[in-house]
């Protein structure tokens, strides 16, 4: 009896494993074809569209990064990034410390507010952004841009954040209260550190959806020299012709930054996320 048991359990195992290693498949293969195809020319692509390259044209990422001024949208994205996460997490674990910690009748009515926030898709108010670019005249204007990234994220940040810093126990509090630490120390001195993961994860989902962003982007910015990454990934398109090599290359180059972030903070994302799930 004990024997068949066993036998269903490395079965039902190896049933599970070989379906993980199927969907996991499924979602990095576009990433391993998009690399595959970077090192091909155009001809290549289309004749040989899964196979390895014949011969590997390093020559496309050469042209991405200079010819089509990738170098210009890549350190435009990293300014717009950089300030964006910035802002998302000291602005969003400022007003997340407020409503968790403090037991205020507003407290409430700010946790509704930024929960609302986050149900509203940026689709439904382009229109009017757009509107209030053209008429203050904030068209090709990284301030403005930067305002709605930075509005945008904050609903999202501020409500996962409230949820986390909610979760402490009010010992450590009144512990650094009776020591004579005042509100601002505290939030600098012990609550920022030992809330460490859930600042990584928050910030590299911010990074994530403002390094990616196109729709805003698309209608807010169209001096060529501002533009960002995701924008800049247009040029490779042709009103007659695309370069297909050239995009894939530029895709990689997009895509470095978001793994190589994730890779060197994975310990600190799943340590939030789990911490997070635990507390909640």
């Amino acid at each position: 009896m004990e024997r068949k048991k066993k036998i269903s359990q490395k079965t039902g195992r190896c049933i599970f494993i070989i379906c993980m290693a199927a969907v996991s498949l499924i979602f990095i293969y576009p990433l391993i074809y998009t690399i595959l195809a970077s090192l091909k020319d155009n001809q290549e692509i289309f004749s040989n569209p899964f196979g390895f390259p014949k011969a590997l044209q390093f020559g496309n990422y050469i042209k991405a990064w200079g010819q089509a001024r990738m170098q210009t949208y890549f350190l435009n994205s990293v300014f717009i990034t950089g300030v964006t996460m910035f802002f998302h997490l000291l602005l969003g674990s400022m007003a997340a410390f407020v409503i968790a910690r403090f037991q205020l009748k507003i407290s409430r009515f700010m946790a509704g507010f930024f929960a609302l926030g986050m149900m509203i898709p940026i689709q439904s108010i382009l229109i009017p952004i757009t509107k209030m670019a053209v008429s203050f005249h904030m068209s090709d204007n990284y301030l403005f841009l930067l305002g709605v990234y930075i509005a945008g994220g904050l609903p999202s940040t501020t409500f996962i954040m409230s949820n986390y810093l909610g979760s402490f126990s009010s010992e450590i509090e009144e512990a650094a209260i009776m020591d004579g630490c005042g509100m601002g120390r505290f939030y600098l001195k012990m609550l920022v550190p030992i809330s460490k993961p859930i600042f990584v994860t928050m910030g590299i989902m911010s990074f994530i959806s403002t390094w990616n962003e196109l729709m805003v982007a698309m209608v807010l910015i169209k001096e060529n020299s501002m533009k960002t990454l995701p924008l800049g990934l247009l040029n490779f398109t042709g009103a007659y012709s695309t370069d297909y090599a050239g995009l894939c290359a530029a895709i990689v180059i997009t895509a470095v930054p978001i793994i190589i972030m994730y890779l060197l903070m994975q310990e600190h994302v799943e340590q939030g996320l789990t911490e997070g799930a635990v507390k909640g």
